[in-house]
């Protein structure tokens, strides 16, 4: 029975966020002046200035990776190098840097939740985690490849950091490859290679409300999929 009840809760919030968005979506769609805001970011004067970009790229990373639900923060990564990016080819280097302190900062959260306070946790949350935990205590060889794998996406790594921190899991070793896959998925936005920006605003409104739904699914398909047991089964083949 709470088997049921988690995923109920699951699809309630996956309907929520999918209706939000759909919301939004038409909002922009009758309203030209709404469009304007999202099409323009990049325009805005603080994202003109080297100083406050950075320091809002720190802030929006760090609140996106801290939330639990999917938060599209890689936008600002674009943003903030974009006026910059032809000027100097080590902006966007600096920007990913920072950006990525700010995704660790977020990301360490779960780790901490998980080592000095599991108690905190909720059943059902114990219950979600617990099968990463063990495949972790299994694999301890594995757990840096991982890390960096989750760090390397722009979704919740709390799947990863959670369970490393309730076996007690080397922090030096969590905190390295944590930030070493954020910096790599941040000098991806900073450097907009695969011209990927393209997705999180700029001209096309459409691509940006395209990209959230994607986001939103593949979260969901994530806590519905059992991760754990397709890891077995490509490590048996």
């Amino acid at each position: 029975m709470k088997f049921s009840l988690k995923f109920k809760k699951i699809d309630l919030v996956f309907i929520i966020l999918l209706i939000a968005l759909t919301i939004i979506a038409i909002d922009f769609l009758l309203n030209e002046s709404h469009r304007v805001i999202i099409e323009n970011l990049s325009r805005y004067p603080p994202f003109l200035d080297l100083g406050s970009g950075l320091l809002i790229t720190f802030w929006v990373c760090m609140i996106g990776n801290l939330l639990p639900i999917p938060t599209p923060y890689t936008f600002v990564v674009c943003y903030s190098s974009l006026p910059f990016r032809e000027l100097n080819p080590f902006v966007p280097l600096l920007v990913g840097f920072i950006a990525s302190l700010g995704c660790l900062v977020g990301e360490m959260v779960g780790y901490l939740v998980g080592r000095g306070a599991s108690e905190v946790i909720s059943v059902d949350r114990k219950e979600n985690l617990k099968k990463y935990q063990q495949y972790l205590v299994e694999h301890p060889k594995l757990a840096p490849f991982l890390i960096y794998l989750f760090g390397l996406t722009p979704l919740n790594d709390d799947m990863i950091t959670v369970p490393l921190g309730l076996i007690k899991y080397d922090i030096k070793k969590t905190i390295f490859w944590v930030w070493l896959g954020k910096l790599g998925l941040m000098l991806i936005f900073a450097y907009n290679l695969f011209n990927i920006c393209i997705f999180l605003g700029g001209e096309n409104w459409i691509l940006s409300i395209i990209t959230l739904y994607f986001t939103v699914i593949i979260v969901y398909l994530m806590l519905k999929v059992d991760i754990v047991e397709i890891f077995k089964k490509l490590k048996k083949n």
